[in-house]
């Protein structure tokens, strides 16, 4: 396989990754001439049925957990996620590909809190750069690089319940966008629910849990995926829960836009497991800060163009995420 496709291909597949998973709310300067995003109707929120799945209450004493910002309540988020990746290629060990960090710098304010609870905030990306590891190819970095800055400067808005449902998911694009910019922030778009932590609309106490389910698309690629939290602290109205994930995705074609003509990719199987800690503050809309550690295993295989050439191609990625407000 020639060496450019094969760059190309990881590009899209962990390009796509990192747009799931810094794809957190933000507010900028707004663009002279814009067009708008949306997840929901921008002029009429939608009614949100949440997927929380209580497995366990807890012990007493229990208490409804409900978000309850003030308007103006601002924060300032810094997202690091550090990724680790190995393959083989048709059997055979590449180098391994390390230390590549994606690092973001977001902002949030709270615009007004609806009689219902309804929370409507104003977001925007103010910085975001790929940190390179020593073994990561520079036209692989260059690539990453060039689509991670297409953030800085989007804004948008969202609306969120108080339980932390995202009912309604905005944003304010430039009208000469590029098609692989739009695609991108279309994808974040979708994201905005993974997102947030809803949480039950039963009271729980100290050892709750529950599960959130769901399917999503990204990257043209279908993942089933289960959050799972326990509720570990709860004081001061600041709750602490352990986090866990396990994803699962069938063998599908994987139909990403940016592939040379006539090359293609078949997703053999792909599954992940990953663990961490969560903490919020009842009355802020985003988390007060989060680690996630994720280990993934996937096998496709790819089509070269040029030789009709079929090579299979075996994945290991293991990522660690922080985020920190203030």
């Amino acid at each position: 396989m020639k060496k450019s496709l094969f760059v190309g291909c990881l590009v899209l597949l962990m390009a796509g990754c990192s747009q799931k998973s810094t794809s957190t709310p933000t507010s900028a300067e707004s663009p002279s001439t814009s067009t708008q995003l949306a997840q929901e109707s921008p002029k009429t929120p939608s009614t949100t049925q949440s997927n929380v799945e209580l497995i366990n209450a807890g012990t007493e004493p229990k208490q409804q957990l409900r978000f309850t910002p003030a308007a103006n309540t601002k924060q300032t988020l810094q997202m690091t996620m550090h990724r680790d990746m190995t393959m083989s290629v048709g059997g055979q060990t590449q180098p391994t590909l390390d230390s590549q960090s994606i690092k973001t710098t977001m902002e949030s304010e709270v615009k007004q809190v609806d009689a219902n609870g309804d929370i409507h905030s104003d977001f925007s990306y103010t910085d975001a750069d790929v940190v390179a590891g020593k073994n990561t190819p520079p036209e692989m970095v260059n690539a990453m690089r060039s689509q991670v800055k297409k953030l800085v400067g989007l804004r948008g808005s969202m609306i969120v319940d108080n339980q932390g449902n995202t009912k309604q998911a905005n944003f304010n694009l430039p009208a000469d966008i590029d098609p692989s910019t739009k695609k991108m922030v279309e994808q974040m778009v979708n994201s905005l629910k993974q997102l947030s932590s809803p949480v039950p609309s039963e009271a729980v106490g100290i050892g709750a849990k529950w599960r959130i389910p769901h399917s999503v698309t990204a990257n043209g690629m279908t993942v089933n995926e289960n959050y799972t939290y326990e509720l570990i602290e709860l004081k001061d109205k600041v709750a602490t829960l352990q986090v866990s994930l396990e994803q699962q995705a069938e063998s599908q074609k994987i139909n990403q836009q940016g592939l040379p003509p006539g090359a293609s990719i078949d997703l053999k199987s792909m599954n992940s497991k990953g663990n961490g800690k969560l903490k919020m503050a009842l009355n802020q809309v985003m988390p007060m800060s989060s680690t996630m550690s994720v280990r993934s295993n996937s096998q496709m295989s790819v089509k070269d163009p040029s030789s009709e050439k079929t090579t299979t191609m075996d994945m290991k990625v293991s990522v660690e995420m922080s985020l920190e407000s203030k």
